[in-house]
């Protein structure tokens, strides 16, 4: 392909106009319309092109260097003509087989729209077979009662189709009567927001949640947090709850289990028994309670864990970065209740729900925990008594 038939691009024009700036702008001055005519005349003789840099140049230069940087023009911008050829190849290539990536981008995508309509589809399904509920909520001019309902079929919802979750064990849960739900907190706990919902829409009852209390100062919580009746939760504001026939859910671990446990599912607890008095004083059963690959589906930054324990033990702030929401098979077991019995001290019910939750953690998973194996769970089946 001969220079003259070479489509125009910018790259040699670029160069020149950057660099000698000068120079080409005497171009069209000289009869020249681009660098293109320009090499074409001086091809073959850097002599020629240095005596047109000499006439061009802004200062007199010594003829040595003027013809140094004529033969290293010359060069260089042979080079730009050998880059611009494959440019335009790959143009020209790129224009021939564009109408076919659209078409196969197209086959690839026809699948995901299927997919995506799947998936709304079953949505509204979820939606629908609750809509009895949340109708009679409406009916009854309960807008309180009713949003919440419509927030729990959301999660219910998002849990069966994002994580395909199960609860097992859900008889466990009185139908009347105290309880404290005591369970092992994963990085965040999406597989409790689940569990709560899932108790609201199938056993009727509302859970009154012990939470830290840094989640009080985060802007723009206070609708759901009064919504799900969160409560910083002092030990007389607790047995008083459970005394008037609550059920009550708390994490001993809180955030410490949350941020600095790992795939290893080790309970955070340190000397925290505040639970295990408060069920004692209201003479409440201890309802143990554990999600299988909860850490698996949102894990917390495995680096620099010392620093920020340091940070989190002087400041109390939850700093380390959390990433994930993978869509692994989540599975939620509710043990048996540990019934009151005024002999315990509060320590040993405080190990003895420890060893309780342990157990689940045992028998049911697979450690240390994958997010590969988590996702292949989505589809293997297990063997197991469905409640």
């Amino acid at each position: 392909m001969q220079k003259s038939e070479l489509k125009k691009f910018s790259l040699c024009e670029w160069i020149t106009q950057y660099f000698l700036p000068n120079f080409y702008s005497n171009l069209n001055t000289n009869g020249y319309n681009n660098m293109f005519e320009f090499l074409n005349e001086f091809d073959q003789s850097p002599h020629n092109m240095s005596f047109f840099l000499t006439e061009n140049c802004p200062s007199k230069l010594n003829i040595s260097v003027i013809d140094d940087l004529a033969e290293d023009l010359q060069s260089n911008l042979k080079l730009c003509y050998k880059i611009e050829s494959n440019l335009f190849y790959f143009e020209w290539i790129l224009s021939l087989f564009e109408p076919l990536f659209y078409c196969l981008l197209t086959l690839f995508l026809l699948p995901s729209l299927v997919v995506f309509m799947l998936y709304a589809s079953s949505f509204f399904l979820y939606i629908t077979q609750h809509w009895s509920k949340l109708k009679n909520a409406y009916n009854a001019h309960d807008i309180w009662q009713a949003s919440f309902k419509s927030i729990s079929v959301f999660w219910e919802t998002t849990s069966a189709i994002w994580h395909g979750h199960e609860i097992i064990g859900l008889e466990n849960i009185p139908d009347t009567g105290p309880g404290l739900l005591v369970y092992y907190h994963a990085a965040m706990p999406i597989d409790y927001y689940y569990v709560h919902s899932k108790i609201i829409l199938y056993k009727n009852r509302r859970m009154k949640v012990v939470a830290d209390r840094f989640l009080f100062k985060v802007p723009g919580l206070a609708s759901l947090l009064e919504a799900f009746e969160v409560t910083p939760g002092s030990l007389e504001t607790c047995v008083n709850l459970l005394k008037k026939g609550s059920i009550l859910s708390i994490s001993p671990g809180g955030v410490r289990e949350a941020l600095f446990s790992d795939h290893n599912y080790e309970i955070i607890w340190g000397s925290r028994c505040g639970f295990a008095k408060v069920a004692q004083e209201a003479k409440a059963p201890i309802i143990p309670m554990f999600t299988e690959n909860s850490r698996e589906a949102l894990r917390s930054l495995p680096f620099f864990r010392k620093f920020f324990r340091y940070i989190y033990e002087k400041t109390r702030l939850p700093l380390v970065p959390i990433y994930g929401v993978f869509p692994v098979k989540l599975r939620t077991y509710i043990g048996e209740p540990i019934p009151y019995d005024e002999s315990r001290t509060p320590e040993e019910l405080k190990q003895l729900t420890k060893e309780r939750i342990e157990e689940l953690i045992n028998k049911h998973q697979r450690l240390p925990g994958s997010i590969f194996q988590g996702l292949l769970d989505r589809v293997r089946s297990k063997n197991y008594k469905k409640d």
